[in-house]
């Protein structure tokens, strides 16, 4: 195949390529990306009307959901919520990544991480609610067989896990995603697209106090994760 056209704008294989992501959610990520290239790598996070239109998308609530599920799944990272000295609200400070995060680089940078999937367990979109389910099923998977869920690891052997599960017919470890977590995300996708289950659930509004893994004094992630799992009442997934 020949390609006749000049060259382009380069965006990284992976996010063309990842199984988890939906359409919408690599196109978001890409114009994410080209507004922050246009300025250097610095600039105001596009507003939702804003992806809407470059995305060609008609409801400003598809973008939420996409950029929902673009933290969830730690291609995209809020770092911190600007306030004035009135305590009026600024906006956010994100990061887009060329490949999802580690586990422990998503809690350095954003603390409220865990809390966010949490959270994301009552969205008001199935498929938010699927893939934050996911993250927390494989991070409780992964304690349950002893592993260090914060342990950096090398990022070749994470890039050769992706490669596998992108390029096998069978499901593999996929970044934040366990390979059996992988399989369920398929059959759903494979049977219509969407988990209809509690589609009208609502997140708890009670205030609770989750405790800063950047100040924590256990030497523990697996032990950190544990604690906001248990303050937030969540049950780790039968077997």
């Amino acid at each position: 195949m020949l390609f006749m056209g000049n060259r382009h704008q380069a965006f990284p294989t992976l996010v063309v390529q990842d199984p988890v992501l939906e359409p919408v959610d690599k196109l978001v990520w890409m114009v994410i990306m080209l507004q922050a290239q246009v300025t250097g790598g610095s600039t105001a996070f596009p507003s939702y009307e804003y992806l809407a239109r470059k995305t060609n998308v008609s409801s400003t609530s598809t973008i939420s959901r996409a950029v929902a599920i673009l933290r969830a799944t730690r291609w995209l990272t809020l770092c911190a919520r600007l306030r004035e000295a009135s305590g009026r609200f600024r906006g956010n400070v994100y990061a887009l990544h060329d490949e999802p995060l580690p586990l422990v680089d998503a809690l350095h940078l954003d603390p409220d991480y865990m809390k966010f999937l949490q959270q994301s367990l009552g969205h008001h979109h199935a498929r938010v609610r699927l893939v934050a389910k996911g993250v927390l099923d494989t991070i409780d998977e992964d304690i349950q067989e002893g592993i260090d869920i914060c342990a950096q690891g090398h990022p070749l052997e994470r890039r050769l896990q992706a490669a596998e599960a992108i390029q096998q017919d069978s499901p593999r470890r996929y970044f934040a995603f366990s390979a059996t977590v992988m399989t369920r995300l398929r059959n759903v996708v494979g049977e219509d697209g969407a988990d209809h289950r509690d589609q009208n659930s609502k997140v708890d509004g009670t205030e609770r106090q989750i405790p800063n893994p950047q100040n924590s004094k256990s030497g523990s992630c697996s032990s950190y994760i544990t604690s906001v799992r248990q303050i937030h009442g969540f049950q780790p997934a039968s077997s």
